[in-house]
């Protein structure tokens, strides 16, 4: 229960079905973080959610439990994220959050406490298929679907999850919020990181101890075009914030640690037409060690179709047209029309 309108409507949807219900709440951060920034309210894990998900509970009639996890997020996630950083690659600490804590700690916990089945407001759905069992299939609202964010999880665990709002589209979820009169019927969703309530990466790394050098901006041919403040400030992809004047729009293309130059290109070099996929998860058996697929590299693009070769516990992906942005760190998704076969973080 994060306090916002689609676990509210989840809970209410299971309530419908005739499911006893309890909600659980995650507290993954001090509350004097987001004081610091209290024009901030678009962000998830707020004193402002954990109100609501009294408010919604108290609606709804069901107990709500609130649950610190404040030491496992930071050991599990924010150290990831900044792990990833000083590695030179762009990590995905909502998709590790999913699994290490919602999916993960979370879960655990509530069925430690008797509960049978683990529920969320996610926008995908759990479906008994003809060839792969019980799998983690895309949720019929095209725009909204969350199977890319779900990716991580473990296939064991889709026995004991419940994903209500995969059926609905977004303003269906909303309208019975508001029919329901629930109170977050209007509530806009999260944007930003919780642990970044500014959105400053940069102030936040530094806080953390990420020392970082100025180097040089190359071109690839090697052309000095200007200076950068620190590799892991910088991004695959990334077009602001360079600090250099062209006659065209240039891109981040790649961070040389070694050398200590960011290296950047125009956008005919942003597209890439393979990569090496590593930390393979499987939502499926064990595929075969080649197969086809619908691939996706990023949670708001369009899949594009794509050849993978699973060889020594890596994945080789081959589009069968170019990719833009293809960054080290984020996480590809394998679909075979609706279905997720697997996942792995991009090397």
């Amino acid at each position: 229960m994060s306090g916002g309108v689609d676990s509210a409507v989840a809970a209410a949807l299971l309530l419908e079905r005739g499911f006893q219900v309890t909600a659980y709440h995650m507290k993954n951060l001090p509350d004097k973080l987001f004081e610091l920034y209290p024009e901030k309210k678009k962000t998830c894990c707020s004193p402002t959610d954990r109100r609501d998900a009294s408010l919604i509970a108290d609606k709804l009639g069901i107990e709500l439990k609130i649950v610190a996890l404040g030491n496992f997020f930071s050991s599990h996630v924010i150290d990831y994220f900044v792990k990833e950083y000083t590695l030179g690659r762009t990590p995905n600490p909502c998709v590790v959050c999913n699994d290490q804590l919602k999916f993960g700690e979370l879960m655990k916990r509530a069925l430690d406490d008797g509960m049978e089945l683990f529920a969320s407001g996610h926008y995908a759905r759990i479906i008994d298929h003809p060839i792969y069992d019980k799998v983690l299939a895309r949720g019929v609202h095209e725009y909204k679907d969350q199977s890319y964010a779900l990716a991580r999880l473990e296939r064991t665990k889709l026995d004991r999850l419940v994903l209500p709002n995969g059926e609905f589209t977004k303003d269906q979820i909303r309208k019975r919020a508001t029919d329901l009169g629930l109170p977050v019927h209007g509530k806009k969703e999260s944007q930003e990181l919780c642990f970044i309530p500014d959105n400053d990466y940069r102030r936040f790394l530094s806080e953390e101890g990420v020392t970082a050098r100025r180097g040089k901006i190359v071109d690839q041919n090697g052309t000095v075009l200007g200076e950068h403040d620190g590799l892991p400030f910088y991004t695959v992809g990334q077009r602001h914030g360079l600090g250099i004047t062209s006659s065209e729009r240039l891109y981040v293309l790649s961070m040389d640690y070694k050398n200590n130059t960011l290296v950047v290109g125009h956008v005919s070099s942003t597209y890439s037409s393979e990569f090496v996929a590593e930390n393979l998860n499987w939502m499926i058996k064990k595929p075969e060690e080649y197969f086809k697929c619908i691939c996706m590299i990023r949670s708001t693009m369009k899949g594009i179709p794509a050849i993978v070769r699973v060889k020594d516990d890596v994945a080789e992906v081959e589009f069968e047209k170019p990719a833009q942005f293809v960054t080290p760190g984020q996480l590809a998704v394998f679909f075979d029309q609706d279905i997720v076969i697997g996942s792995g973080f991009i090397r």
